[in-house]
């Protein structure tokens, strides 16, 4: 009892100033003794832990530990939640403190597949899929970490780009009386160089584990991805002349849900972003959904 009075009473009368003077030899550490009895305080990154050792007079004088406390520093929640910002602004950033992986430039290939989570071309659409890729950049972006926890957090961005899926041989993708659909040339009509573009915002939700190995860290994170599509257009190339616009928008769905993971090593990352639903509107064209993967440098 007579040592846990002791504790509370050192604690309430040792002011700040007092440990100060005693730390101008080591800052780190402050010890004050009281009857015998020493408390070590140690202030460290973001805690203070306290050492209480009891004087035991037995056959020698001796210092035995009986309480070892850490302390943790109380953080405002909203010290938390941070913007990230655009490159060419300087940001302040801890060895140890979460580094979001949402702002960045991407690119990346651009397939269609015919149902949802599998693999591969799509039967109805024969892409070039050499000539079919997206590509966007991050214009703004939040995050927010738990509690300090330099190893989760949640990235919120907003993103624009530009998505191409170029159509091999000699096909094209026309729009008539409501519906869009693939059509093969013959022999008086010849398709080249066909391709359905759009530009897209798309505002990722994801949530991010990191870990530290080295100068850097590797990551991870996953979760939905809101897709805004415009600028829908569909072109080709008749018999050998110049690129003619085929129809605009196309019946393509104006919203999407991708469901985004990312992964990589310091500021460079590869990227699986994959389509809930078909592109097209129901029954207004082909049963296809959109997948890319890709590269991204994060900022």
């Amino acid at each position: 009892m007579k040592t846990k009075v002791m504790i509370l009473a050192c604690l309430l009368a040792v002011p700040a100033s007092h440990l100060s003077a005693q730390q101008q030899t080591d800052p780190e550490k402050a010890t004050v003794k009281t009857q015998g009895d020493s408390i070590i305080i140690l202030k460290g990154k973001g805690d203070l832990r306290i050492k209480v050792y009891e004087e035991l007079e037995e056959n020698e004088k001796r210092e035995e530990q009986i309480f070892e406390g850490v302390y943790l520093e109380k953080v405002d929640a909203d010290k938390r939640t941070f913007l990230d910002a655009l490159p060419f602004i300087p940001q302040k950033k801890r060895y140890n403190s979460y580094d979001p992986h949402c702002s960045g430039v991407f690119i990346g290939f651009s397939w269609m597949t015919n149902d949802f989570l599998a693999f591969g071309t799509s039967k109805e659409a024969n892409l070039d899929l050499s000539k079919s890729w997206e590509f966007g950049f991050n214009l703004l972006s939040v995050y927010h970490n738990f509690k300090r926890n330099p190893h989760w957090g949640v990235n919120l961005g907003v993103s624009w780009g530009y998505r191409s899926f170029n159509i091999d041989g000699n096909y094209a993708l026309l729009k008539k009386d409501g519906e869009s659909f693939f059509t093969a040339g013959d022999e008086t009509t010849t398709y080249s160089g066909s391709r359905l573009r759009h530009y897209f915002f798309r505002i990722p939700v994801l949530l991010e584990w990191q870990q530290r190995v080295g100068h850097s860290k590797v990551f991870f994170n996953a979760g939905p991805e809101f897709e805004i599509r415009h600028g829908v257009k569909s072109f080709s190339h008749i018999n050998g002349g110049k690129k003619r616009t085929m129809g605009k928008g196309m019946c393509v769905q104006p919203v999407g849900i991708n469901l985004l993971a990312q992964a990589g090593y310091g500021n460079i990352g590869v990227y699986l972003r994959y389509s809930t639903y078909g592109l097209f509107q129901k029954n207004k064209g082909p049963e296809v959904t959109p997948y890319s993967f890709g590269v991204a440098w994060y900022w």
